[in-house]
């Protein structure tokens, strides 16, 4: 499965290259061009965390692993339920696991759905959507969240990991889902405060990160010992741009050849052409969903976010970091997402109806005493 994925995207990659060299007849070549030129945005975030990896990680291993052994924990969970895979999770989760299989599971599965929603997805979409719009925000990552856990079980099967392990590890991720989905719903406003630091946090050290690279390479002065070197950064950006020049036009082609019936099962979950696209969308990235909020119905605004929150990039950046670092797990990552995304939909949809159903007895309940009076 992960070689035919590959394959299937390296084709569109080459159907790409040369239909942007023949004048982008197919309209595939602008797609690929797009995907090459995510380079320079993939390198400003991930370049300076990535190398500030090593340092973070022997710091982080004197506190996190005794207590891990006190409750029986894999130590890797813990990074990767803060970091994206993409961001310096996969790595530090990698670095701190106790076994081989715990650490692709932790840096791969966790980190690309947890991980980045609390480091990327949460903290970039408060800064795109509008004050009105928070409300429907919160409740789709509260479904969207609250299927994690359900993806990662799919994934750790999937890999073969004993279950008695998979489920002790993942108990204190269902929780902590729990928890944020929760305050994102009671207490938005601290919770959006504290996303919004985080967020800022995160984009600093990469900045930071990246400077102390950049002085190195054009002064040839190493101001901090421990870095991680430069070519291994710079290799994982350039393979994700590479992967993302073949998975653009391949998602542009499905949603150009099915857009008809995407949007008829659009009608019949009540979402609108807006949703559904942003669904599409978000295969590739969930900033997709965020910049066409204003367009979207109520309802398609929390699925959109449901699915944007555990479903996104499965065949986008982080599909093209996993592909360069453990291509062996591309299936339990595709499983992990689609199985957490879909659920998501089914859940927000079915919530959004029973939420609106009780609003509308309420009313009509409010109506009848006034007659009765």
């Amino acid at each position: 499965m992960d070689k035919l994925i590959l394959y299937l995207i390296g084709s569109f990659f080459v159907i790409g290259a040369i239909d942007y060299i023949t004048g982008n007849h197919l309209k595939l070549g602008g797609k690929f061009e797009e995907g090459i030129k995510t380079m320079g945005t993939l390198g400003l975030g991930m370049i300076g965390i990535i190398s500030l990896v090593p340092i973070f990680t022997n710091f982080l291993s004197v506190v996190i692993i005794p207590i891990c052994r006190v409750f029986h924990l894999d130590p890797s969970i813990v990074p990767a339920a803060f970091l994206a895979v993409d961001m310096g999770g996969y790595q530090m989760a990698n670095k701190l696991a106790l076994s081989e299989e715990m650490g692709a599971f932790s840096g791969i599965i966790i980190a690309s759905t947890l991980g980045a929603t609390i480091s990327f997805s949460i903290p970039v979409a408060l800064g795109m959507l509008s004050k009105e719009d928070e409300k429907y925000f919160s409740k789709g990552v509260l479904v969207g969240i609250i299927t994690i856990p359900i993806g990662c079980l799919a994934a750790g099967l999937w890999q073969k990991i004993n279950i008695n392990i998979l489920v002790l590890n993942l108990v204190p991720i269902f929780f902590f889902s729990i928890i944020l989905g929760a305050g994102l719903l009671k207490v938005p406003h601290v919770f959006i405060k504290v996303f919004n630091v985080f967020g800022k946090l995160i984009v600093s050290l990469s900045t930071v990160g990246l400077l102390l690279q950049g002085i190195n390479v054009i002064f040839g002065v190493r101001l901090v010992s421990g870095l991680a070197p430069l070519s291994e950064s710079t290799v994982i950006v350039v393979k994700i741009a590479l992967v993302l020049g073949g998975a653009y036009p391949m998602l542009a082609l499905i949603n150009r050849i099915f857009k008809n019936i995407f949007e008829k099962i659009g009608e019949k979950f009540g979402i609108n052409s807006s949703s559904v696209a942003g669904i599409l969308g978000s295969l590739a990235s969930n900033l997709l969903i965020f910049g066409t909020y204003k367009e979207m119905n109520p309802k398609g605004k929390v699925v959109c976010t449901a699915f944007g929150v555990s479903g996104a990039f499965v065949f986008g950046g982080q599909l093209g970091f996993v592909s360069g670092v453990a291509p062996e797990m591309i299936g339990a990552f595709i499983i992990s997402k689609l199985t957490a995304g879909i659920i998501s939909i089914v859940l927000a949809v079915w919530l959004y109806e029973r939420e609106s159903k009780e609003f509308s007895l309420k009313e009509n309940g409010g109506i009848s005493n006034e007659y009765q009076r």
